[in-house]
């Protein structure tokens, strides 16, 4: 009989195949993390196909090595095999639920990825259950205090994801945008109140304000600052603060919010003082970068107490178990050398990986609007933090590219 795979391949398959789609996963989590940030401000479509791409295998490949792992702790050993061999190959299944966690650089591709967030939930129960049961399985194993360090990290990981896209999901979105209803004045009550004092013969009187007028009430959104006549250039760092403003006010329109003329004149009273178009132009690229990272990545999430808890405990717990897979004895000979390597690379790229999360977390516009605010007096004197976010938001002053308009392509966009 004619064997349409051949055995040599077959062979290969067999002894690879795990370490191959673990390092496929990882691979993709990389490719990720590095080039999801510029999907926002780039057409180039070899880029977002790549991107599009490794969103989609990411969470295959992770989901396809548990259930080779799963399937492999059930074999035996074979005769070339390390004797505690498969015992480590239990130690890359909560790795794979940090990969399912996904990096923060990118939660989802589109906006209806965001309304599955129900079906993550399921996800996470599901793979939690699956790396449990691989883990049953290798026991006894001497790798349990590594594999529950990892297992909590990726399972914060997971649940800052779903968390994620609950945040930026239609109603969720939507829900946090509607604000109390101010129910008004009782007048059922006052009359009740009014008719007892005035049957019992007290002094009453009932004291009619006029509501103030639109022109005399005070901006919600302007600044001292802007109000000025020969005021200097805003600020790098104011820029983000009024883009983060904005984003808070208007982010409603995503999820089809009407505002009112408030919103409407103070944020026409900000665009009409500002000293210059580059301004206005900065202001709404802030904005809508705001709005990107809220709907699409994890900084939202991130920038809470909640949220910095988390990464603070799940970076922590990856270091802790790398530090006790590194102290371990005899690795070489209780495991292949090549699965040996695997585990270091898949340790050494989850961190590198962290660090370079941890450096986006803190020098991002989030963190310079979040540990800041406007100042009341525009002639104060920055203080040194404000110089130094200054500073670090200078370096991504022009973000957008110079574009020639044409007289064919002009009535397009004033049409």
């Amino acid at each position: 009989m004619v064997e349409v795979i051949p055995k040599h391949i077959k062979d290969v398959w067999d002894r690879w195949n795990i370490r191959g789609a673990v390092i496929l996963s990882l691979g993709l989590q990389a490719i990720l993390i590095c080039f999801s940030p510029l999907r926002k401000r780039t057409p180039r479509r070899l880029l977002i196909m790549l991107v599009w791409t490794s969103y989609l295998l990411a969470d295959w490949s992770a989901n396809f090595a548990v259930g080779l792992i799963s399937k492999n702790q059930g074999k035996d050993l074979k005769p070339d095999d390390p004797p505690q061999d498969k015992k480590l190959m239990a130690l890359w299944a909560p790795f794979l639920l940090l990969h399912l966690g996904g990096p923060d650089t990118i939660t989802a591709f589109a906006l209806e990825d965001n309304a599955l967030w129900f079906r993550h939930v399921f996800g996470l129960v599901f793979q939690a259950i699956a790396g449990v049961y691989v883990v049953l399985l290798s026991l006894p194993n001497s790798l349990w205090v590594i594999i529950l360090l990892v297992f909590i990290s990726g399972t914060i990981k997971y649940v800052e994801r779903t968390a994620a896209l609950y945040s930026a999901s239609f109603d969720k979105f939507r829900d946090s945008m509607i604000q109390a209803l101010d129910p008004g004045p009782n007048y059922a009550k006052l009359m009740e109140e009014y008719k007892a004092k005035k049957d019992a013969r007290l002094p009453i009187k009932i004291i009619l304000i006029d509501e103030p007028d639109k022109e005399h009430s005070p901006p919600k959104l302007g600044h001292p600052s802007l109000a000025l006549t020969n005021r200097k250039e805003l600020t790098h760092l104011e820029i983000a603060q009024y883009g983060y403003k904005f984003f808070n006010t208007f982010k409603g329109l995503v999820v089809n919010l009407i505002f009112s003329f408030r919103e409407r004149d103070g944020s026409l009273e900000i665009f009409e003082n500002l000293n210059s178009p580059e301004e206005a132009l900065r202001i709404i690229e802030i904005e809508l970068g705001f709005l990107y990272d809220a709907l699409f990545t994890k900084m939202a999430v991130l920038h809470s107490l909640g949220g910095l808890a988390s990464r603070i405990v799940a970076s922590g717990t990856l270091v802790a178990a790398f530090i006790n897979f590194h102290k371990k004895p005899k690795k070489d000979i209780q495991f292949h050398g090549a699965d040996v390597v695997v585990t270091y690379t898949l340790f050494a790229v989850g961190i590198a990986l962290d660090f370079i999360s941890l450096v986006l977390f803190l020098f991002s516009d989030w963190t310079c609007v979040t540990l800041s605010s406007l100042k009341d007096d525009p002639d104060e004197p920055l203080t040194s933090k404000e110089r130094f976010f200054c500073w670090l938001l200078s370096f991504r002053q022009l973000r957008w590219k110079t574009q020639e308009c044409h007289h064919k392509g002009w009535h397009k966009w004033t049409e």
